[in-house]
């Protein structure tokens, strides 16, 4: 996966996902909790991602996620659901 950086970042569009055709997040599975956690300190920390919200349950539960903005304005979300662990799966 490549996230490339524009030219000119001020003159850049920002997408907006009521106006504009295009991506609105990436979502990715991760295979275990700590690996979840570790990714959300890594991102969470990394210049320029705003972190919109921390590891919690998504809706009842029990996959857990988080969400982040990288510096381009794409909206990433990291998942573990705790009923697949240990499968390995490229989707």
């Amino acid at each position: 996966m490549t996230l490339w950086q524009v030219e000119s970042p001020d003159q850049a569009v920002e997408f907006n996902r009521r106006a504009n055709v295009g991506l609105h997040h990436l979502a990715v599975a991760v295979v275990d909790r700590t690996g979840l956690d570790a990714l959300y300190q890594r991102a969470s920390n990394w210049p320029g991602v705003i972190v919109e919200f921390s590891p919690q349950l998504s809706g009842a539960g029990p996959k857990i996620h988080f969400m982040v903005r990288e510096p381009s304005g794409v909206r990433i979300e990291f998942t573990f659901d705790p009923r697949l662990e240990g499968q390995r799966k490229v989707r």
